[in-house]
């Protein structure tokens, strides 16, 4: 099984600065990935040049695919995280991530979520997160707190992969570092730099598993969006 996290930029191609599908369509059937996990994936609405973003790549891929809003930008137009996979879901649900209380950072607020999605591959159930986490502190805090209370409910192999908006020694990730594993762990370039595409200087992106073997990881170095993707395979 080969999963990808991608945070796509509402399908902006990062070079020519055009929105475009068929770029990302294309992006996930060069690495043969069976279930892409995607931030920043923008719903239809008013605003000129965005579609059904979710639908469009999985019409593209021929894949299953669900959306998890977790905003509406200008009050109009959904916003948040998506996945598309190979195989069907057994089940799938949007979770909120609780707003924070605390304001002090100068930093961008806006509610986040968690996708939940169930799948049965060759016979085995296996649960996929998808997160895009906040810019501050305290959000990624909250993410962190309000992903491991799903992770510690659930009893079948999981995948939790996304953006998460800090590097891998940040103290705030130390939850999901004693309850998971890092795909990174298997990549021949350790903490390879995921942001920005164009000069990558942070690791940002990750695919965190348990349950599951993981053969071979990689961020792959080629230009779509302003982050560059991850790559991870898993024996099931």
């Amino acid at each position: 099984m080969k999963v990808m996290t991608f945070n796509i930029q509402h399908a902006l191609d990062y070079q020519k600065q055009i929105i475009d599908i068929d770029l990302f369509v294309n992006a996930v059937k060069k690495y043969s990935a069976d279930f892409c996990c995607l931030n920043e994936v923008r719903g239809e609405g008013p605003i000129e040049g965005y579609t059904d973003q979710t639908n469009a790549i999985a019409d593209g891929l021929g894949f299953y695919r669900y959306f998890g809003e977790a905003i509406k930008v200008g009050g109009t137009s959904p916003y948040g995280n998506a996945i598309v996979a190979r195989s069907p879901f057994k089940a799938v649900e949007t979770i909120a991530i609780p707003l924070t209380a605390d304001r002090s950072e100068d930093s961008n607020y806006e509610p986040r979520c968690v996708i939940k999605a169930v799948a049965d591959v060759d016979d085995t159930e296996i649960c996929f997160l998808v997160c895009h986490m906040g810019l501050s502190n305290a959000e990624r805090k909250n993410a962190v707190e309000t992903i491991c209370k799903i992770i510690d409910e659930i009893d079948v192999p999981i995948i939790l992969a996304g953006d998460f908006n800090t590097n891998p020694q940040d103290a705030v990730l130390k939850p999901l570092y004693d309850r998971l594993c890092d795909s990174d762990e298997k990549a021949e370039t350790k903490n390879a730099f995921t942001y920005p595409s164009d000069n990558p200087e942070i690791k940002i992106d990750y695919i965190f598993y348990r349950g599951l073997s993981c053969t071979h990881s990689q961020v792959i170095n080629e230009i779509f969006s302003d982050h560059l993707p991850i790559v991870a395979d898993f024996e099931i």
